[in-house]
């Protein structure tokens, strides 16, 4: 069994972690059995690989893994390939490329600019990631702690050094390429679901569902093959 340590589910998503998400959405369409932990914040930096979510535990022999790239690697070493099969050199290339534009690009410009850089977004933020808990000052202090790691790395990746209008170009962008490669297939690489589903998937969701507003609150459903996408994923994985 797998045991997936994540932050906390909202918003109807598995979690508030597209990476989470993304690991979550590949277990569920490639059936592989997981249960689900939210993780001891206060121990990200002791219990996580990397100090950062998602990471696993398989339970048949007590390995543990971090990072959601490599968490995958780590499942198709162990379980096989069932999604990738298929893809030849140059597909897997263009696979690959997505992939990362959007959890090394994206991600910056969709997530982490409303939830976390944007003081009205943070505020909206903070009941989910406390789930309800009383905010008192030590809680409070120990949240906008964390926001100051997280707007750190923002400036260090270079998308937070940006002005905000620079980066709701960049996000629009971004959206406009992942549009328009997908065009009118079933699936982002065309009518067989595969990996990097998982993350396009993932990301879409986030984006769409978050509920801080900004600038980019609604583009994605300006695309009605990505809106169509996203009906089609929910409906046959459940996810």
């Amino acid at each position: 069994m797998i045991e997936v340590y994540g932050y906390v589910p909202a918003w109807g998503l598995p979690d508030i972690s597209p990476y989470v998400t993304k690991l979550i959405n590949y277990l569920t369409i490639t059936k592989t059995p997981f249960t689900y932990h939210s993780q001891d914040l206060s121990r990200i930096d002791i219990d996580c690989p990397y100090g950062k979510l998602p990471y696993i535990i398989d339970s048949d022999d007590g390995t543990k893994v971090g990072d959601s790239n490599l968490i995958i690697a780590y499942l198709q070493k162990k379980y096989g390939d069932p999604l990738d099969g298929d893809l030849g050199d140059a597909e897997q290339a263009v696979a690959l490329a997505f992939d990362r534009m959007i959890g090394e690009h994206l991600y910056w410009s969709g997530v982490i600019q409303p939830r976390w850089r944007m003081d009205e977004g943070w505020e909206v933020y903070i009941p989910y990631v406390v789930q309800g808990a009383e905010v008192g000052p030590e809680l409070r202090a120990a949240l906008d702690g964390f926001r100051t790691r997280i707007l750190a790395e923002f400036d260090g990746q270079g998308m937070g050094r940006r002005p905000a209008e620079c980066v709701l170009v960049f996000y629009r962008k971004d959206v406009d390429a992942l549009a328009t490669y997908l065009k009118d297939k079933k699936y982002f690489m065309g009518n067989k679901v595969h990996t990097i589903d998982a993350m396009f998937y993932a990301m879409l969701r986030h984006l769409v569902d978050q509920p801080q507003k900004w600038e980019g609150t609604g583009y994605i459903e300006t695309k009605q093959n990505l809106v169509d996408y996203m009906a089609r994923m929910r409906f046959e994985f459940g996810v």
